[in-house]
């Protein structure tokens, strides 16, 4: 959660009829700040038409660029030059949300979203402007490796990590990371710079994204780290939650696990295979529950013994049974992707980890939060 999320005197805001706050700037590829856009909802259209309509943020811990904006805006700003405001040619999106305080400050608001103009369409029939924009992972992507490149040894994989985004997006800011002290095996990367912080999250049972602010962090999977809840969210008197739904689902565990460790540089691929073999376990996969099996295909394992590692802790992520809730609230723009909640809902309660938002740019729509169950083994 960001700083200030968790004050008294801002969750009983929330709790109660308030007024919303929403700010969109845009600002050039070299860090120049140039307009900001309103809400056309708070102030009519001003002159010139800077305004939006209306606009959301989605946000996913299931997707490599984590945050993407749409937005849309008055028909004369579609950039029929190059270098209008609002061209795909380098200019991005810093949007910001949070409330209005009876003072007319903002001291509550937080950043919700930083990227590219990616994207700008317009319609005939609906008469305005749609702007796509992705987060800077999606300027990682875009920056591939010219030739094939081999890991730096001497790194831990944390400096590994820095060195590969810094490279390819050198203005990067990095935020608050977990520790990863192990060095980085010998590897050989081919073309996609992406794919090879993938490599290096997933062998050691991370995820690598872009914040609200843009800055970059390596993190440890939130739902299998034990973790206090940073607020507790609840419905009727007092609570912000006015609708939800929870659900269980074996789309995501797999209770048979193997490991590829195949390499580019030419050593002899290692295999192992793990599997739920507890028979007491839910996802025994001797049992009721059947077999569902994933294959995953890494080079960071070098020996029998680290495959057989690797295929351990995915395993360990893979058979959690999982519950998933989708809350509909006021907007919270002091959440972020995994914070832990208790849920005080439908009787019970529970603590879920955020793994999905969708933070509304209007000013009349609720914000939702999806979320799975935190600790492994745990229900």
């Amino acid at each position: 959660m960001l700083a200030g999320g968790a004050d008294p005197f801002y969750r009983e805001i929330l709790a109660k009829p308030h007024r919303h706050y929403v700010r969109i700037e845009v600002w050039s590829g070299l860090g120049v700040p140039l307009e900001s856009l309103i809400p056309a909802q708070r102030g009519g259209e001003p002159e010139g038409g800077l305004c939006f309509y209306n606009g959301e943020v989605s946000a996913s811990l299931n997707s490599r660029v984590t945050r993407s904006l749409q937005i849309t805006v008055p028909a004369d700003l579609y950039p029929v030059n190059t270098d209008d405001l609002l061209a795909p040619f380098g200019n991005e999106i810093r949007a910001f949300r949070g409330v209005m305080l009876a003072d007319g400050s903002d001291k509550y608001t937080w950043p919700v979203f930083r990227g590219r103009i990616r994207d700008v369409s317009k319609s005939n029939r609906a008469g305005n402007v749609t702007v796509a924009c992705a987060d800077r992972a999606s300027d990682v992507a875009d920056n591939q490796f010219v030739n094939p490149q081999n890991s730096q040894t001497a790194n831990t994989v944390y400096a590994e990590f820095v060195r590969l985004i810094r490279d390819g997006v050198p203005d990067a800011e990095f935020g608050v990371s977990d520790t990863f002290s192990v060095r980085v095996k010998p590897l050989t990367w081919e073309l996609n710079r992406s794919a090879a912080l993938d490599e290096m999250a997933v062998s050691s049972s991370a995820i690598w994204y872009a914040l609200a602010d843009g800055s970059f962090v390596l993190r440890r999977l939130p739902w299998t780290v034990a973790q206090d809840p940073v607020v507790t969210l609840s419905e009727g008197d007092g609570g912000v939650v006015t609708d939800w739904t929870c659900s269980r689902t074996r789309q995501s565990i797999y209770n048979v696990v193997t490991v590829s460790g195949e390499r580019l540089n030419g050593d002899a691929p290692v295999f192992a295979t793990q599997a739920d073999t507890d028979p007491t376990s839910p996802t025994y996969s001797a049992g009721q529950f059947g077999v569902r099996s994933l294959l995953q295909r890494l080079q960071t394992p070098a020996t029998q013994a680290g495959a057989q590692g690797a295929a351990a802790t995915l395993l360990a992520s893979s058979v959690a049974p999982v519950e998933t809730w989708d809350l509909e609230m006021p907007t919270d723009a002091s959440l972020e992707l995994g914070d832990a909640l208790l849920l005080q809902l439908d009787g019970r309660e529970v603590v879920q980890v955020i793994s999905d938002m969708r933070v509304p740019l209007g000013l009349a729509t609720p914000m939702v939060v999806s979320t799975r169950s935190l600790v492994l083994g745990k229900v």
